[in-house]
């Protein structure tokens, strides 16, 4: 509980950094490529980042997510694509959805189970974009709204939403230049409501991330990064837990419009009983 409270504290005391430093315009960075991330929003693999992509621009996402646990015995597998568009100069809309594979151990008597995720329509403004000659980080506004979009008496024990959900937040980030480097570091809270009507299934808890992208050449177009996840307060305990919290770390490769972002997520979960996993990402991902 202490390493995680300080590495969290160390991540969010990152967003202050900038007041130390010599101003420097977000514009003038050399960033290749701000690619979607598993949410179809811009940013890492998990957190979301203040920034949008390019008015007019469209990217195609596609990613892979496995989890494998030994106690409770299974093995999940999810498959998410999204498109997403930049709708304005600091506006975007993603559209999200996924296909889910949950096999349990071998005395389970449920077999193999598969079906579609939730289909989810996202919103970001970055309505305090970073001025062009300041440091100041960034702040974004995200909105997302949550339809099943399988059957849900399937029996598959995931969590999905049973009739509708939506998600609520902030993001806020900066990216420093530091010799021929430049440090990105970005956060975001977010509320997760579902089914509000509905006394058995209903449910809200926060989401919390923090990812920091590593030092990088601005002529090189490899990045590496880490995370921190943290979910906090569900109520409803699924065959994957309820609470967890989560270290990520991964590597980019990106061009203009290419992204391809593989990272390992080491989970340990709250719920007792439950011993952690981990889970291995991987994104592939293209601009137009």
């Amino acid at each position: 509980m202490i390493k995680r409270f300080t590495f969290v504290l160390v991540l969010f005391t990152g967003l202050l950094m900038p007041l130390a430093q010599p101003s420097v315009s977000a514009e003038e960075l050399d960033i290749v490529n701000r690619p979607v991330n598993l949410s179809g929003l811009t940013g890492l693999l998990f957190t979301t980042a203040p920034y949008t992509l390019s008015k007019g621009t469209i990217e195609v996402a596609a990613a892979y997510l496995t989890e494998n646990s030994v106690t409770p015995d299974y093995s999940l597998t999810e498959l998410p694509f999204s498109i997403s568009a930049g709708v304005s100069n600091n506006s975007e809309l993603a559209l999200k959805s996924s296909y889910v594979q949950l096999k349990q151990g071998p005395t389970s008597t449920m077999g193999t189970q598969r079906r579609t995720g939730d289909l989810e329509l996202a919103y970001k403004w970055n309505f305090l974009p970073q001025p062009e000659d300041s440091i100041r980080p960034a702040v974004a506004l995200i909105i997302a709204g949550l339809l099943p979009t399988d059957n849900n008496n399937n029996g598959i024990n995931t969590d999905t939403v049973t009739h509708w959900g939506m998600r609520l937040g902030i993001s806020t980030g900066t990216e420093l230049s530091w010799k021929e480097h430049i440090l990105g570091i970005y956060a975001d809270a977010q509320a997760k409501s579902k089914d509000t009507a509905d006394k058995s299934t209903r449910d809200t808890y926060g989401i919390y991330n923090a990812g920091l992208l590593f030092p990088i050449s601005k002529y090189q177009n490899l990045q590496m990064f880490i995370e921190y996840t943290l979910v906090n307060g569900k109520k409803t305990i699924t065959l994957e837990g309820g609470d967890y919290s989560g270290f990520t770390y991964g590597i980019r490769l990106v061009s203009e419009r290419f992204n391809f972002t593989m990272g390992t997520q080491f989970l340990r979960k709250q719920t007792p009983g439950y011993d952690p996993s981990d889970r291995v990402i991987g994104l592939l991902s293209m601009k137009f």
